[in-house]
């Protein structure tokens, strides 16, 4: 379908859902998604009702979430970056389990994981670092440490083979770029494969290897900045997501999916007038019922506004969007060094896990973009997709 008619045919159905309140009740709502009919060619490849892909988002994106989205009419996408083996296929068998519904399974491909880099880190700098994070290990009453943080193992492409095998139906990859041989294979087995990029530069290279789908995440998405290299500062690959979504949208033929702030129908109709054939969500995915993040971190998140967010490397060693807390303030006003990737990540897991557990979100990474205003409450997903496709409709 041409652009053009594609869009025309979105506002039709737009104007004559207009005179349904968004108050309505759950069977009324059902009645409108029945009649909407909002679909795209991008459901028609990944065989969804619906133009709404769940992020596949570490630590919160597990096997409930990811059923209950593609339950829903979704696609949803489950975390398998840094899972181990035997973790990721119990969590894809559950998904079986729960769904017969399309899935996918997130990695990251940053050059510096996959595989992981060898880096050279002086003893003065790990010490300045480690003397700083257990200033934290001290507050959550876990052991301090002074060691140098280890090379990651290839949990990676332990994931990837696991991909493979189990044929999930979509590779979803973050912060990397697909070499051609990989979406061979992935194609050879019936895979669809998607790489999300920040810039029109990357989206051209990964349509060069053939990838399916290209997600254009904009700078004001939470989590990564998904670039397979670390920039030199957090102000390169910080597009905003209508403006990539258009570029990327006119350069290549392959679907296009918007990413970066987007958590209602209102996000849905912007990406789709500019081009986009469907949306990639995730802050508004943390705070559901099914999501395994932490109840704090679920509750800081209808607490906080865009403003409270920043771009930091200080979790992972790679550029992310999070909420402000005590860990990036302290961390930050200390002027202590970062690890290169991977290793800052290393050097860190203790604690997020840590208070992950404790529920002390002041400690915890609160990945989360700057479409937080308007998430208000903890709703189940199900109810997150109805409430977006009866806006989309509601003008």
């Amino acid at each position: 379908m041409k652009r053009k008619k594609f869009i025309q045919n979105v506002a039709t159905g737009i104007i004559a859902g207009a005179a349904l309140p968004l108050s309505c009740s759950t069977e009324d709502k059902n009645k409108i998604i029945a009649a909407s009919n909002l679909k795209t060619p991008l459901c028609d490849i990944l065989n969804i009702k619906y133009p709404i892909l769940q992020a596949g988002m570490a630590d919160v994106a597990g096997p409930d979430l990811v059923a209950a989205v593609s339950n829903a009419g979704g696609l949803g996408i489950l975390s398998g970056t840094m899972v181990p083996p035997n973790v990721l296929r119990e969590r894809i068998a559950k998904i079986k389990d729960l769904t017969n519904q399309p899935f996918g399974v997130n990695l990251i491909l940053h050059n510096d994981l996959f595989p992981p880099a060898d880096f050279n880190m002086s003893d003065n700098e790990v010490k300045k670092v480690q003397g700083m994070l257990n200033v934290f290990r001290k507050e959550l009453n876990i052991p301090e440490s002074n060691a140098k943080p280890p090379k990651l193992p290839p949990l990676i492409q332990q994931a990837y083979e696991i991909i493979l095998e189990e044929k999930i139906p979509v590779f979803s990859i973050g912060l990397g770029n697909p070499p051609k041989e990989m979406v061979e294979q992935c194609h050879s087995n019936g895979i669809k494969i998607m790489a999300m990029i920040t810039t029109l530069e990357d989206a051209l290279t990964v349509n060069e290897n053939r990838v399916d789908i290209i997600v254009a995440q904009g700078s004001e998405a939470g989590g990564h900045r998904s670039t397979w290299e670390k920039k030199k500062s957090k102000e390169y690959g910080a597009i905003g997501t209508l403006p990539l979504t258009i570029a990327v949208a006119q350069a290549v033929k392959v679907p296009v999916i918007s990413a970066g702030g987007i958590v209602n129908g209102k996000g849905l109709k912007s990406a789709l007038a500019a081009g986009a054939q469907g949306v990639m969500i995730g802050t508004r995915f943390i705070a559901t019922k099914e999501s395994m993040a932490p109840l704090s971190y679920k509750k800081i998140i209808i607490e906080s506004s865009s403003d409270d967010t920043t771009m930091t490397d200080v979790f992972t060693g790679m550029f992310a969007r999070v909420i402000r807390n005590n860990f990036t303030e302290y961390y930050s006003e200390t002027n202590t060094p970062v690890l290169p990737p991977g290793r800052q990540y290393a050097a860190t897991i203790d604690i997020i896990k840590a208070a992950g557990l404790q529920e002390k979100a002041q400690l915890y990474t609160l990945y989360a973009g700057q479409g937080i205003d308007e998430i208000k409450s903890i709703k189940s997903s199900a109810d997150v997709i109805k409430d977006i496709i009866a806006e989309t409709f509601n003008g």
